[in-house]
Formats: C-alpha cells, sequence, structure tokens
C-alpha cells in the first residue's frame, strides 16, 4: 500500500492514509507530502474522492464503514492495481517465492542498462532507499503478489512465475486451486511469460499455457550452468536465443541465482540488450529483510530474513550453511495460525537444517487464534526432524535473553519470519553487546 501510495503521489494526486501503528513507512510518506495518521480517523474520509483498503483489513473498518455513510467510493487493492497497470505497460514476477528479490532484480538490470522504469517493490531496494518510484520510462516493474487472488486483477504485458506451492489456502482453498489462478493469469498476460522449470509447480503451468522456460534443465529456453557458489557470491552461465552469457551476483544461493536468471530470461525476451543489464547485477545490493546482513555483533553474525514458507526456510538455512559459520542458530517466528496448522511438520523439517533452532509464538497477522495451534508445534516437529539443540520462547521480546546465552563467536544468526521478529536482530545486537561489556568490566 505504501509503494502505490508513493507512486501515485508522484504522479500529482492529493493522498492521505493510516495504518494501525505508527513507523517508519508512514514516516517515508509524511516526509513525501502524504498526510497520514496512526489509528482510525473516520471523520477524515467524508473530504476524499476515493478510498482504497488493503485486502487485509476488514470490512468493519471505522475509517471503511466512515466512507460508506458518506457515499465515498470504496476500493480494495487489488481494484487499483487494476487501474495503474492498465494506464502504463507493466511486467513482473509471481510465484510463491522469490517475488520481492526477483522485482528488485528486474529494476536493478534495467537501471544498469540505461532506463528509469516505474517500480512497486514488497520491500526497500537496498542502495535505492525506497519500495517505489515514479520513473520517466514507459514501464512499470510490479511485484505481482497472488495473495487474495491479486495478481488476477493486474494487466501484465510480461510476466516471470519462479515457482507454484501450495501458500494463501485461507483464500484458495487448495493447491489445485492455486495452480488453476496462476494458469488463469498466466493466459491472460499480452508478452512474453518466463516459467522456472526447476519448479515442479511452474513447469506444470508451463506445461498447461505453452510458456517460456528457464532454469538448469537442457530443455529449457533459457539454460542455467556452470553455477559456482565462492565467497558469498554466485557465478553462472545464462544461454538462451543467441545469448551467452555469463553473470554474477551478490549471493551464494541457486535459488538467488535462478530469480537472477528469470529477470534477464524476461528482458532477453522483451528485447532488451542483456550485456548490461547482467554485468549490473553484480552490484545488487539485495532487499530489507531477504538474506539482509545486520552486522557482527562480538564474532556473531546477524542476518534477517522475512522466510515465512518451508520451501522459504530451508533455501534460506542453505545459503547460510554455505558461509562457513562455526554453527547456524535460526529464530522463526510462525506466520498465520491457519500456515502453521497446515505446513507444522514441513516447517520443523526445514528448520532442523540449522545447528540450533528458537521458536517463537505465531505470529497471527489478520487471523484469530486457533485453539491448540502455536509455535510449540513447529518446535516439536523440529525435534521430531532431528533437531538437537530447540527451544521454544513463546514471547518474541523474550528472544534476545535466552539467544545471548546459547551463542558464541563464529555462529551466524538468522532472525526469519514474517512478523514483528525482525526487532530480534537490534535486540539480539544490544544484548551481545552489553553481555561483552560486563565481560570486560
Amino acid at each position: 500500500m505504501s509503494a502505490l501510495a508513493k507512486v501515485l503521489a508522484a504522479q500529482g494526486h492529493d493522498m492521505s492514509g493510516s495504518d494501525l501503528r505508527a513507523g517508519a513507512t508512514l514516516g517515508a510518506l509524511g516526509e513525501l507530502g502524504v498526510q497520514v495518521w496512526e489509528g482510525h480517523r473516520a471523520e477524515a474520509m467524508a473530504g476524499v474522492e476515493l478510498v482504497v483498503a488493503s485486502s487485509a483489513v476488514p470490512e468493519d473498518d471505522p475509517e471503511l464503514r466512515a466512507a460508506r455513510r458518506a457515499k465515498v467510493q470504496v476500493w480494495r487493492r487489488p481494484q487499483l492495481l487494476e487501474a495503474v497497470t492498465a494506464s502504463i505497460p507493466t511486467i513482473g514476477p509471481s510465484g510463491t517465492h522469490g517475488k520481492t528479490t526477483t522485482t528488485a532484480l528486474l529494476v536493478t538490470a534495467l537501471r544498469a542498462a540505461g532506463g528509469d522504469p516505474s517500480f512497486i517493490v514488497g520491500g526497500e531496494v537496498v542502495g535505492l532507499g525506497t519500495n517505489a518510484h515514479l520513473g520517466a520510462d514507459d514501464l512499470l516493474v510490479l511485484e505481482v503478489d497472488e495473495a487474495f487472488g491479486t495478481f488476477e486483477h493486474v494487466r501484465l504485458c510480461g510476466l516471470i512465475v519462479t515457482n507454484v506451492e501450495a501458500d494463501h489456502l485461507d483464500h484458495f482453498g487448495t493447491a489445485d486451486e492455486v495452480e488453476e489462478s496462476f494458469v488463469r493469469v498466466v493466459r491472460a498476460v499480452d508478452g512474453p511469460v518466463l516459467a522456472c522449470a526447476d519448479d515442479p509447480g511452474a513447469r506444470r503451468v508451463a506445461e498447461r499455457t505453452g510458456s517460456l522456460t528457464y532454469g538448469s534443465s537442457r530443455d529449457c529456453r533459457w539454460r542455467v550452468h556452470d553455477f559456482a557458489p565462492h565467497q558469498g557470491r554466485g557465478t553462472f552461465r545464462l544461454s538462451g536465443p543467441s545469448v551467452d552469457i555469463t553473470v554474477d551476483i551478490p549471493r551464494p544461493g541457486f535459488h538467488a541465482v535462478l530469480n537472477a536468471a528469470g529477470a534477464l530470461a524476461l528482458l532477453g525476451e522483451m528485447g532488451r540488450p542483456l550485456e548490461e543489464a547482467a554485468a549490473g547485477l553484480a552490484g545488487f545490493l539485495g532487499v530489507r529483510r531477504r538474506f539482509e546482513s545486520r552486522g557482527v555483533i562480538e564474532g556473531v553474525r546477524i542476518v534477517d530474513d522475512y522466510a515465512h514458507h518451508p520451501t522459504e526456510v530451508t533455501a534460506t538455512l542453505r545459503e547460510a550453511a554455505s558461509l562457513g559459520a562455526e554453527r547456524v542458530w535460526v529464530v522463526f517466528q510462525p506466520h498465520l495460525y491457519s500456515r502453521t496448522l497446515e505446513l507444522q511438520r514441513q516447517f520443523g523439517s526445514a528448520l532442523a537444517l540449522a545447528d540450533g533452532v528458537v521458536v517463537t509464538d505465531v505470529y497471527g497477522a489478520r487471523e484469530a487464534p486457533i485453539p491448540g495451534v502455536t509455535g510449540r508445534l513447529v518446535a516439536a516437529a523440529a525435534e521430531r526432524a532431528g533437531a538437537t539443540q530447540v527451544h521454544y520462547v513463546a514471547h518474541r521480546s523474550d528472544v534476545a535473553a535466552r539467544l545471548v546465552d546459547l551463542v558464541e563467536p563464529g555462529d551466524l544468526v538468522v532472525t526469519m519470519g514474517a512478523g514483528d521478529i525482525t526487532l530480534v536482530a537490534g535486540e539480539l545486537a544490544h544484548a551481545l553487546e552489553a553481555r561483552a561489556s560486563a565481560l570486560r568490566r
């Protein structure tokens, strides 16, 4: 929502908006001239022409009720995205995982080749300091989100499908319906579609729709090969129609390599020159909360990551393991009660890849609690999967105090989840500094 507000404000619209809690996001919008406030101001609805609500905002929200009483038109976010993408050629990635990073890679590649696209990303692009921008080019790079079926409202002239797995089942109901939704979206794209053949779900979507493919298989139109991780970076070759280039990115994980390959493959199919675009990825600085380094404190490296699905957890922990730490600790906060109940076993297996596991209680977000569903389910699943050091710490605010007694110099700690677990990175840093100061005394 904040990214859309930034783009619309830059277009000259008179914008205002609210959130339940004030924070850096609201502050950044205020600096751009957007009127913002914390909580609800029902009286403010009477003076506007259009109210747009996130899909997560309930129908009985006081501001939505006030807008309807005042006869103000009310949209949900997908309707606004439909209007925006109808007015400008739009490309981007969709998929269960990797959307945000792939969107940022697309932006980085286009800018490296001299372009100035508009973009709307689901996280702050490091180096650009923002999640949105109104560019000079007649092109929008959009993170095409599948949650709540949003992507079925977006008009696209180019699409990357990174992967297709069961998620957001509170909306879709079944894994089959998730796949059916991707098929419908792909068939509606007025331009090239690139699907990652390394992912079984994305490959099925490609086979059903006749989409082009990228990945490590020999039958891919855009093939990734000669992958070589080294000192926190990944180098690979990308071969496509009349193209064979070497690409270097500052991430060692193969999932990151596939994201970069997908971005370049789409640009190649659009006729964009790839040499400069690929070279620009060597300086890619990433996205906030996507394996974001938060520093090394008293010999302990801290990384913060948004992973909240078992496949994402697995990919992140494999990347962490490749960095050569003495031990990898993961601090995981399950996100949504329904997801925790559905995927507890898979979460346990993924977390067992770490040397030490700390699990908090569930960050419910928009959901009401489900009786019996807590972080204990995930912690127990990790133990059953073979993890030997598992700690359940129900309250996120207590994690740093527990963790500071467990970690040692040379360890890597990954704070992980889609809720407020990101706060633990700073809290742990302070706790480590305090411990070191006390020892020195």
